[in-house]
């Protein structure tokens, strides 16, 4: 189960056919019974947030009372908080979920299909969100904030106490949003292939959020998917298409040699190599441009996260070309280098 930061009262919207994919106020049934269930988790939470903040001294309002006045804005903060309340927030909860027929799908059945729940893996749902999310960031150049975010899912085991409390009553803006997703999902899953390759696309972006070596050589790997024809030092010509416009041409050309220099530089194990590179990346790009704070992280990870996070931009501008126009990015990717033309 995957709780979404919105609330109303809604009927079950499809929001993509393809996957399967719908939004809902949370099942009240004897045998899924969600509504009861995350009442609880929000009675719990309201009292490990008051302990919380008793224990540390801090005396500002507890998130729960500020959802309520959020979501009833008509209505008294309760005197008392009891299980009534709980269920009154709980009610406006809105779910994601997957219904599909295997017959639909070019995936197989229980065996094969990527995107049913099992118990040793993700829920698909959580991961399609964070996808989302991700590639929202980088459509058009702009996070979208109507783009929504989970605030449970019963996959974990530790709850945020705080995330949970997150949301709002304007919910036609993240319906729109969702809608908008799943219709750029439909017209991209065709045939087995480009559900497989959704399914890869999906994974790689999951819980990646530590900004490291191994987290740069991924995105690089990404960019090698789309862009790479036959040789990698392709993508020294390439990647600058993709690169934001902050920099020059020179610029964006002797960013993408470097950033594939980096690259090789791990791939071959030449860690000290690799650090004299990364000095050379900061000297270039961020010195006299970036504010280091090294109580936070050292020189040289200040330069990784930089690169991890410009490499992230690359990544999901090429994933949106994917999806939106296919040929504009197979025709870069068939492209010879300008130079010896």
């Amino acid at each position: 189960m995957v709780v979404l930061n919105f609330y109303g009262t809604i009927p079950k919207i499809c929001i993509s056919k393809k996957l399967g994919l719908y939004i809902s106020n949370l099942p009240n049934e004897d045998e899924n019974d969600w509504l009861t269930y995350l009442a609880n988790e929000l009675k719990y939470s309201y009292k490990f947030d008051k302990l919380y903040k008793e224990k540390i001294g801090v005396n500002s309002p507890c998130g729960i009372k500020r959802l309520y006045k959020n979501l009833f804005s008509d209505s008294p903060l309760p005197s008392s908080w009891g299980k009534s309340q709980f269920v009154k927030i709980a009610k406006k909860m809105i779910c994601i979920s997957m219904e599909y027929n295997y017959d639909d799908m070019p995936l197989g059945g229980w065996d094969t299909n990527c995107f049913d729940g099992r118990l040793c893996e993700e829920d698909y749902t959580e991961k399609i969100i964070d996808f989302i999310y991700f590639l929202s960031f980088r459509e058009n150049g702009n996070h979208d904030l109507s783009t929504p975010f989970w605030i449970y899912s019963s996959n974990h085991d530790k709850i945020d106490r705080n995330k949970i409390f997150a949301g709002t009553n304007d919910k036609e803006k993240y319906i729109a949003a969702l809608q908008k997703w799943g219709e750029i999902f439909d017209r991209f899953l065709v045939d087995r292939e480009s559900y497989l390759m959704f399914d890869y696309l999906v994974n790689s972006i999951h819980k990646d959020n530590e900004y490291n070596e191994y987290h740069f050589v991924k995105d690089f790997s990404l960019c090698q998917l789309f862009l790479e024809k036959e040789y990698e030092s392709e993508l020294d010509y390439k990647l600058p298409y993709f690169i934001e416009e902050d920099y020059s041409d020179e610029e964006k050309q002797n960013l993408s040699k470097l950033l594939r220099q980096l690259r090789n530089k791990i791939a071959h194990g030449s860690f000290s190599e690799f650090e004299n590179k990364i000095e050379e990346y900061i000297c270039i790009f961020m010195d006299g441009r970036f504010m280091f704070d090294y109580s936070e992280l050292s020189r040289k990870n200040w330069g990784v996260q930089s690169i991890c996070c410009l490499m992230d931009d690359v990544v999901g501008k090429l994933i949106i070309m994917l999806f939106e126009d296919t040929a504009t990015l197979k025709k870069i990717k068939m492209m010879k280098n300008p130079q010896n033309t």
